[in-house]
């Protein structure tokens, strides 16, 4: 039973992070300790992983990939508290919880791989059913959001006074709704949906029985109407780059066809395109939902393209100036909480440079890199799946603090730790992607 906790701990971690805000927000109005609600799900998570390591350790089941990310864990975490004792005037709220969101994706990693390691056998499909299952509930109270009236979350205590906002809007005008359901805002539920949408694609092409297909591709389509709701620019591209990536990679030598075949279609649509762009530009719905600008705003007032500017560039002149970094929570989204002030800098990348300097943006890089390739190496769709949306969520993450939201970085980044140790190695013949050939794959197996 022992072996189990792990797998069970990140099956919870996997459900509930997507309704956390909402939870947390709502029950709190009946038990209160808000800050214990928000606390909680961290300091499990701590507990989860300390007793998974020690456990796989003690049942003999570390290897070479568990140690290194243990260790690559454990070094970026002191990483952290050493900034913090070289800048001992931190605010301590937002030093703390820098220190959290930072390092728990590392500790969603191992939850995940040691999950795995620890049971005797271990099959992807359930978890993708839970994966797909909280997705498909999020997406649908998103859906049914869009409908509610603006104030709706407030009888579930959501307000700025509590810390997340009941309703967004684009330039807070109420004729342009945008939907968050039970995450903190639509930019994070636009990123969650990613994974969910890319692996529910790939399942609508592998399945036999015509009526599961119908059933997935409504779900897909479903979920692909959350994303649009959001209206975040961001994730609409984001998805975009996920799909058409696990697409060429499942279906390569057909996209190539089509590609060579039909080139003139791709050129038709590109000019419409650019067509509709130029005729569109100066229209209500192409400034509020494409451009996100104000047509009304004075010469002197940013709208939100100038604020991403001038936040990066505020972002970069900080590494600049502290390559070493300025400590955990000065940047990012925890460090609002600052009295003082901290620093957005609306990509994740230039945030974590900004807080533990360059060494620890390369620590955590190639962390990265390492997970991507040991997953690739599977080549089934859960990789695919992965592997396509991490490339998603690195444009997100270019933009935004998308790392920083617990329900999409528990989701990408247990899979991903499952991933990673789950089956072992593989066979040559299992390692090609199914657009190969029969003979190529007979080939390799030779």
């Amino acid at each position: 039973m022992l072996k189990r906790i792990p797998y069970i701990g990140s099956q919870v971690f996997l459900a509930y992070m997507p309704f956390h805000i909402f939870l947390s927000q709502w029950l709190s109005t009946m038990t209160g300790g808000l800050e214990a609600w928000k606390m909680g799900k961290d300091m499990l998570l701590l507990a989860l992983v300390l007793f998974t390591i020690c456990l796989v350790f003690l049942q003999g089941r570390a290897g070479r990939f568990f140690k290194l990310l243990v260790g690559a864990a454990a070094v970026y975490g002191l990483l952290h508290l050493g900034l913090w004792a070289a800048h001992p005037d931190l605010y301590e709220r937002t030093a703390m919880l820098g220190i959290i969101y930072n390092v728990r994706l590392f500790g969603f990693a191992v939850l995940g791989a040691g999950a795995v390691l620890l049971l005797p056998k271990f099959a992807f499909s359930s978890v993708i059913k839970l994966v797909l299952g909280v997705s498909t509930a999020v997406t649908v109270l998103g859906i049914i959001q869009y409908f509610l009236p603006s104030d709706t979350l407030t009888h579930f205590g959501y307000s700025l006074e509590r810390g997340v906002r009941a309703a967004f809007f684009i330039d807070d005008n109420p004729l342009f709704p945008r939907i968050m359901s039970t995450l903190r805002e639509p930019n994070a539920l636009g990123a969650y949906l990613i994974l969910p949408t890319t692996l529910l694609s790939l399942l609508v092409f592998r399945v036999k029985d015509m009526n599961k297909r119908y059933m997935l591709g409504g779900l897909l389509g479903l979920h692909l109407i959350a994303i649009f709701l959001t209206q975040s620019r961001s994730a609409w591209l984001a998805v975009l780059v996920s799909l058409v990536l696990a697409f060429f990679w499942q279906h390569r030598e057909w996209f190539k066809q089509f590609i060579k075949r039909f080139w003139y279609v791709w050129a038709a649509l590109v000019l419409v395109a650019v067509t509709a762009t130029v005729l569109l530009r100066d229209t209500a719905f192409f400034q509020s939902y494409i451009v996100h600008s104000n047509k009304n705003e004075q010469v002197q007032d940013l709208d939100s393209n100038d604020y991403h500017t001038l936040l990066l560039k505020q972002g970069l002149e900080g590494v600049r100036e502290q390559p070493f970094g300025h400590g955990p929570g000065t940047a990012g989204i925890v460090s609002i909480q600052n009295p003082d002030g901290g620093q957005l800098t609306e990509n994740y990348y230039i945030q974590i440079a900004y807080e533990v300097g360059i060494a620890g943006l390369a620590l955590f890089v190639a962390v990265n890199v390492w997970l991507y390739v040991k997953i690739w190496r599977r080549k089934d769709y859960v990789a695919v799946a992965l592997c396509a949306s991490f490339w998603a969520y690195f444009v997100t993450n270019m933009m935004l603090h998308t790392w920083s939201n617990e329900a999409v970085a528990a989701q990408w980044w247990v899979l991903a730790g499952m991933a990673a140790v789950a089956g072992g190695a593989v066979t040559a013949q299992k390692r090609a992607l199914p657009g190969r050939s029969a003979s190529t794959r007979k080939r390799a197996a030779s």
